[in-house]
């Protein structure tokens, strides 16, 4: 509608002078999002996830349609004169309010004569008949689920102290209760069968709630988006009736932005995709196949694959998630891994065997990289423009290349919209953000439900971030789920806590050290959902290929750069591909400089467009991007010709499709280990340089003293962060105990004994008491950290077994931010205007590690006298230096 409102409005548009140039009304608003969540329920997974959660197999179509009244009733509070008083600038004579807690605070009875009208308004004598529980719970379920319904920007609604008869009472032939009735009366129209006496109640369980609570907010999120002409204002020649508009228009967004499966389900054809659909030539291997064979069960299961690393268990995802798709089990897939550069890499993998799997690209479900920063779904670029907007250039020539992306991208668009895409590649943090007390949890944790979850290398959390993930774990049980979780080196009693139960969690034993030992490795442990199900262990041949002999080299060089750089450059001088991987930063940097300072053949020294350089963390995102494309080059599958020595951080050891002749790396615990030499002769190759034909590991050890000083206290760079970077010094212990044990290990024969000898509890009880002195108040002092960080975990997880009550609220996030990983203060500094990067790359903004931020003392995020330099630049952050160059970014006082 064209100028300002003439009725009572929901959305409006303004020009630059804040003038209001055309309005869209309540009640269309409210058609538009009902519109969408009875889509949703009727064409999407949801509709069965949420039954799950309310105790059901499935939902009625009775009950489809009450859900959708209270759709409808999303925006009630926006009737009030406060809040319609906002199209109305010029009036300062007006006071304005929200529309969220103005109308939860008279949801309650105790809100006397509001209250009263309000209830007679929504019919809330019919509409509590239509919950479970009445009248026993005095419609307590159902204040419940309308409490949900109004919690639909990001985070429950508070009751505030407001001075309400202002915003309710009828003023100027204006009654807001009137206006509420009318959209009641409306969605008799709209959902005549919702209002029919009796029928099917709904669930009002607490996690039916929070379920309900982020369907609708995902459709609030598309019902309100008017972009593109998704869902256009009001004209003033559209019939009076919006619902017929909407419900098209619903249909064909959902189709368009990929949550509708129904095209991309169709399009795999009458039989379930076999392996060929992934790789289409060869056989599966023993651990593909295994997981190809599972069954599919209709109330869901969680499955943990431990295989070794390289072993195809990315491949062996997609055939289940094919497999779970297909059978009409799971709408689409997130697969979350560790870090931002593992999902860049495993996105390209990913979109190449999607794009082979559906043949068709007008019905190919979109890939999104949900990694924030990025803007990339399929192999298309998007770029952000003004006003929130994305440009998709999508070449539109190529016959291979879906169309539309202005829709196609829509999940990419925004960071808090990822998990409502069709296949999702991203970090480990976008999936824990759906359990935790942040804005728009309840969105991704109810998008979520609907799509096969993947967790990649999930030995790599850490306590805080196993709690939050068995959380997430524990709703997508409840709401029959399916989950595939991957590892190379996850230990028993960690296995034992990711498949257990809320019940069995608190009363069943832990796995035993025999027990733990015992299990066979490769393996499949299946487990569907349900109070009598019991674990279904797969055993996997694995002799079904050669096993790798790695030869075990314990140097004790930790503290001598200058050594590790010469056993590289001799190594690299008779053409090895030499990998070395340091536990911190300064390490690394010590490590290039003194490699350096040897002067070898400028062939044998890593590039990176040119330039030397190092591969950790601490670099821009445009340079990571352009490191990692470098070190794939060199050190992947098709890798160049010639001896060459990189010198790197953690950042290689997960995920990335690396193949090196010889390792050279620091102690660490002995399941990252094992990630590590995962990159040493990863491939076979016909032939390797001469003296490397067998895999060795090289691993630099501290002195026999060392790790026990660290144990009572000495401080950090006396051991090259052993017991910063890696906490637990009993598990480095452990490890290097076993190390020294054998020179050779057998990779996967070893690897459960390896892994269990180095983590499992008991283990650890036994060396602490053979070891005395200080060892005993270290575990102690572990142990009291490690259960610390599960109860700040516990603490900010969201309570799904809390109703949606007045009680009800998330805590004040201008006070503190709740992490994904704790301690990650990290800092994004913008350059204005952008300067470029030793690799030529375009920097605008960098993220500054926590570990350099504890001395800055602004909260300004923008980065000042910046000069360039002949290697790079330098700045100020705050009252600190910074210097970004070749090597990466460091303080200027003091590089850490």
């Amino acid at each position: 509608m064209k100028g300002p409102p003439t009725g009572y409005w929901a959305k409006l548009e303004v020009n630059e002078q804040r003038e209001v140039v055309a309005w869209h009304p309540l009640v269309d608003h409210c058609a538009d999002v009902a519109a969408v969540a009875e889509a949703l329920l009727q064409r999407t997974l949801l509709r069965r996830r949420l039954a799950c959660l309310g105790g059901l197999d499935d939902l009625s179509s009775q009950q489809v349609a009450r859900l959708c009244v209270l759709a409808a009733l999303h925006d009630l509070g926006k009737a009030n004169l406060g809040f319609q008083n906002k199209s109305q600038p010029w009036r300062r004579d007006r006071f304005t309010a929200g529309h969220l807690s103005e109308v939860m605070a008279i949801l309650d009875p105790a809100a006397q004569d509001l209250a009263t009208a309000l209830h007679q308004a929504i019919d809330v004598e019919t509409l509590v008949g239509w919950a479970q529980g009445f009248p026993e719970d005095g419609g307590a379920g159902l204040f419940g689920l309308l409490g949900a319904t109004i919690s639909h920007h990001g985070r429950p609604v508070p009751v505030r102290e407001i001075h309400l008869e202002d915003l309710w009472l009828p003023v100027e032939g204006r009654d807001p209760f009137a206006e509420i009735g009318r959209l009641v009366n409306l969605t008799q129209t709209w959902f005549p069968g919702a209002w029919q006496p009796g029928g099917d109640l709904l669930p009002t369980n607490a996690e039916f709630q929070h379920g309900w609570c982020g369907v609708l907010t995902l459709a609030d999120w598309l019902g309100s988006d008017s972009a593109d002409d998704r869902f256009r204002f009001r004209a003033e020649s559209d019939p009076d009736d919006r619902m017929p508009f909407a419900r098209e228009r619903a249909r064909e967004i959902l189709q368009r932005v990929g949550l509708d499966p129904g095209g991309a389900r169709q399009s795999l054809g009458p039989n379930p995709p076999g392996f060929d659909s992934v790789v289409p030539e060869g056989s599966p291997r023993a651990e593909q196949a295994a997981i190809l064979a599972l069954p599919i069960d209709r109330a869901g299961a969680v499955t943990v694959l431990e295989a070794e690393t390289g072993s195809g268990k990315t491949e062996a995802a997609l055939a289940r998630f094919l497999r779970l798709h297909h059978a009409g089990e799971v709408d689409g897939m997130v697969f979350a891994l560790p870090t931002r550069t593992a999902a860049t890499q495993i996105h390209r993998r990913i979109e190449g065997i999607v794009r082979r799997a559906f043949t068709d690209p007008e019905s190919r479900p979109p890939v999104v990289l949900a990694v924030p920063g990025y803007l990339r779904v399929d192999d298309v670029e998007g770029v952000a423009l003004p006003q929130w907007k994305v440009l998709w250039d999508d070449n539109s020539d190529s016959k291979d290349r879906a169309p539309d992306f202005r829709h196609r991208g829509w999940a990419a668009e925004d960071p808090k919209r990822y998990l409502a895409g069709s296949i999702v590649v991203g970090t480990i943090d976008q999936v824990l953000l759906s359990a935790l007390q942040t804005r728009h949890s309840h969105l991704r944790a109810s998008a979520l439900l609907r799509q096969f979850l993947v967790v990649d290398e999930v030995h790599a959390s850490d306590a805080y971030m196993t709690r939050v993930l068995d959380e997430v774990l524990q709703f997508h049980r409840a709401a029959g789920g399916h989950a595939l979780l991957l590892s190379a080196t996850l230990g028993g009693e960690a296995r034992q806590q990711l498949l257990a139960t809320q019940t069995e969690r608190r009363s069943a034993e832990k796995i035993s050290w025999d027990q733990a030992v015992a299990t066979a490795y490769p393996a499949v442990t299946h487990r569907p959902h349900g109070t009598a199900t019991e674990l279904r262990a797969v055993a996997i041949d694995p002799t079904q290929r050669p096993p790798k002999s790695v030869h075990i080299d314990p140097q004790p060089w930790i503290d001598d750069p200058a050594e590790v750089a010469a056993a590289a450059v001799d190594a690299a001088r008779r053409g090895a591909k030499v990998l070395v991987i340091r536990n911190r930063v300064i390490d690394c940097r010590e490590t290039q400089r003194a490699l350096e300072a040897l002067n070898p053949p400028d062939a044998l020294l890593w590039r990176c467009e040119g330039v030397v350089a190092t591969h950790h963390g601490r670099y821009a995102a445009a340079d990571r991007k352009a490191l990692d494309r470098a070190i794939e080059r060199d050190f992947g599958k098709e890798r160049t010709d010639g001896g060459r020595i990189a010198v790197t951080t953690q950042t290689v050891e997960q995920s990335l499709d690396l193949d090196a002749d010889l390792l050279l790396t620091d102690l660490c615990p002995m399941d990252v280990l094992l990630q590590r030499i995962g990159r040493l002769h990863r491939h076979s190759r016909d032939t390797r340089p001469a003296g490397f034909e067998h895999a060795r590991a090289v691993v630099l050890m501290p002195s026999t003293e060392a790790l026990g000083a660290r144990a009572a206290g000495a401080r950090e760079n006396e051991c090259r962060g052993l017991g910063t970077v890696y906490e637990d010094l009993r598990v480095l212990k452990a490890t290097r105990q076993q190390l020294e044990d054998g020179p050779t290990i057998e990779i996967p024969t070893d690897n459960r004994r390896l892994v269990e000898g180095a983590i499992h509890s008991k283990q650890l009880e036994r060396l602490v008491d053979e070891l005395g002195g200080p060892w005993p108040d270290h575990a102690g002092a572990v142990d009291s950290q490690e259960s610390s960080k599960r109860r700040v975990a516990e603490i900010n997880t969201v309570d799904r077994m809390q109703p949606f009550t007045k009680d009800i609220a998330f805590p004040d996030q201008s006070d503190r931010k709740i992490p994904t990983r704790l301690g990650l203060a990290d800092r994004q500094v913008s350059f204005e205007p952008p300067v470029e990067s030793p690799f030529g790359q375009i920097v605008d903004t960098l993220k500054v590690s926590h570990r350099l931020t504890s001395k800055v003392a602004s909260s300004a995020e923008l980065a000042e006298e910046i000069k360039m330099t002949k290697d790079g630049f330098t700045f100020r952050f705050g009252n600190v230096g910074f210097r970004y160059n070749r090597y990466g970014l460091a303080r200027i006082s003091r590089e850490v």
